[in-house]
């Protein structure tokens, strides 16, 4: 018996606005559950960034860097950027954005997302009731 269209797992957007800081480092991002399957990945800067050296960043999970080097140098706002690396996070953790830059840019805030399936697990097969017992 096959699954009714609304019970199937859907793609949605996930996303968490987060701040980056001045110099590189890692800004942690959106908290996500096991067996979850990122599609793509991207960011959305809310500021303007200079024209440094280097701004660059990724959006990783610390195993799989779903969008690599995305470059911010020179970029104005509201820009999205996007990497469509696919990868399943296969325990609990958080997606992150990852910077790398040299330079002074000041700090930069903006929207870090991700498009993503749960495919945990997802037998929801009836359990036996009363009324399916023969008196």
């Amino acid at each position: 018996m096959g699954l009714v269209q609304s019970v199937r797992p859907q793609a949605y957007v996930v996303e968490k606005d987060v701040s980056l800081a001045a110099t590189s480092g890692t800004a942690v991002g959106i908290s996500v559950g096991a067996g979850t399957l990122v599609l793509a990945a991207g960011f959305e800067n809310y500021d303007a960034v200079g024209n440094i050296d280097t701004y660059t960043l990724d959006v990783t999970d610390g195993t799989t860097v779903f969008a690599n080097d995305l470059n911010f140098d020179d970029t104005s706002a509201n820009t999205v950027k996007v990497g469509t690396t696919a990868g399943l996070v296969a325990a609990a953790d958080t997606i992150d954005v990852v910077t790398t830059i040299t330079g002074s840019p000041g700090v930069i805030t903006g929207r870090v997302f991700a498009v993503v399936v749960d495919v945990a697990d997802q037998d929801t097969g009836a359990d036996e009731v009363d009324r399916d017992q023969l008196a």
